[in-house]
């Protein structure tokens, strides 16, 4: 079967796959009719060598009458479910669904009386520079889920609208917070990966599937992992195989199920590579990569300031979380009085986190427990707590007992004022 998206029906349209001439029959008709409405129209680039065709997608962009205005009325945007109903009159289709920006649509198949018919996906795209994001990211099939496997273990991403290089040390805890834009340039992206930008100024095909993946053996990061026995285990690079089957995440796994492309590239390209040594590198780790690909980077784009900043910044917050914990370990396990042992731990945090300002804690002498870099320094505060740890139980005990019996005294002398006596006839 093509297109699947009315599946779901008790009577779905019958949308076999297409042979190309029909799919660019119909696609052009298409283009044409959506060019009525939109400035901006246009389909990703086929993968390579394709016998046929499940659906059509198109992306449009930029209201036509918004910018060529007839008149004073024609300034407002109109409203999603308005675009979506004008692409359905103009294709004629007779079954429709609108989710969010896209629709999906069935037109008639040419000379079929019914009995076939085609599915179109419409993707509205909010202006031209995201239209052509989507021709660069989704252009010639397959071509980033083998340059996305390719990258990925050395930093880099590329997600729905741009580049991004992730900050190993901040990706192990929050991967949002790793990641540090480095571009929304295609040409950008294709320059910094150092392969060509021809396939997407042609428009055209990769002939072949064996075309497609030389291409992406260009990349400066691509490169193919020696057999196991030959690295430290922490070795760089594609393996393919079985043996790289095992190493896939599951999203991965996925994608060699569905498609056909990526998985003869795992299965059967990565291992022929390997047999032949070609772009097989034994001297490089995921590490050394992935610094070096963090210089090539800072080189390329102006990221330096961002990246060290960020960094700084989760230090302190980690540094921060791990000196309350650190705190709470270092107190003995025989100071067991549950009052006690909570007073201890708050002066101590106060003396060390807070400077013990206001708390009755002033006097206690205390070293800097910070170092250049401006974290705590544990070897430091350990010692202090070995050092001062009963004089600092002791300021503590007597800090919170003072407050306590200060809140007694307020609380005894709201209660004796005369509005607040329970009896009438009381002094």
């Amino acid at each position: 079967m093509g297109g699947s998206a009315f599946s779901d029906l008790e009577n779905p349209p019958y949308t076999p796959h297409m042979p190309t001439d029909i799919y660019e029959q119909i696609k052009a008709s298409c283009h044409t009719a959506l060019e009525k409405i939109f400035l901006h129209v246009a389909t990703p680039v086929e993968g390579p060598a394709k016998a046929d065709h499940g659906d059509i997608d198109i992306l449009v962009a930029n209201e036509r009458r918004l910018t060529l205005q007839d008149s004073d009325e024609d300034t407002t945007p109109s409203p999603l479910p308005t675009l979506h109903t004008k692409i359905r009159e103009a294709l004629g289709a007779e079954f429709h669904k609108a989710i969010h920006n896209t629709t999906n649509l069935v037109v008639p198949w040419p000379g079929s009386n019914g009995q076939k018919h085609i599915q179109v996906d419409v993707r509205i795209c909010k202006n031209e520079e995201e239209l052509d994001w989507y021709l660069f990211k989704y252009g010639h099939g397959d071509l980033w889920n083998l340059l996305g496997s390719t990258i990925r273990p050395f930093g880099l991403t590329v997600d729905e609208s741009s580049l991004w290089i992730r900050i190993p040390e901040i990706e192990k805890f929050d991967r949002k917070k790793a990641k540090i834009l480095l571009t929304k340039s295609p040409t950008a992206i294709l320059t910094f990966l150092g392969i060509s930008l021809e396939p997407f100024k042609s428009g055209k095909p990769f002939p072949t599937v064996e075309a497609l993946y030389e291409y992406v053996t260009t990349c400066r990061y691509f490169f193919v992992r020696p057999a196991s026995e030959e690295n430290d285990g922490d070795g760089a690079g594609l393996v393919g195989g079985e043996e790289g089957v095992k190493k896939l995440k599951s999203n991965d796994r996925q994608r060699m199920r569905q498609r056909a492309v990526y998985r003869r590239w795992i299965e059967e390209y990565i291992p022929s590579l390997r047999e032949q040594g070609l772009h097989v590198r034994s001297d490089v780790s995921v590490k050394k990569m992935r610094a070096s690909v963090q210089e090539d980077a800072f080189a390329a784009f102006d990221v330096e300031v961002e990246w060290n900043a960020r960094l700084k910044d989760w230090r302190l917050q980690k540094n921060v979380e791990a000196t309350r914990k650190l705190i709470k370990e270092v107190i003995p396990a025989d100071v067991t009085d549950v009052n006690y042992r909570g007073c201890l731990l708050s002066g101590l945090k106060k003396i060390i986190m807070e400077d013990g300002d206001s708390t009755g804690l002033d006097f206690v002498s205390r070293p800097d427990f910070k170092n250049e870099d401006g974290l705590y320094d544990e070897e430091v505060i350990r010692h202090f707590v070995e050092e001062k740890i009963d004089e600092v139980g002791k300021v503590a005990l007597e800090v919170q007992l003072e407050r306590s019996r200060a809140v007694m005294q307020k609380k005894r002398r709201r209660w004796q004022a005369p509005q607040n006596r329970r009896f009438k006839g009381e002094e």
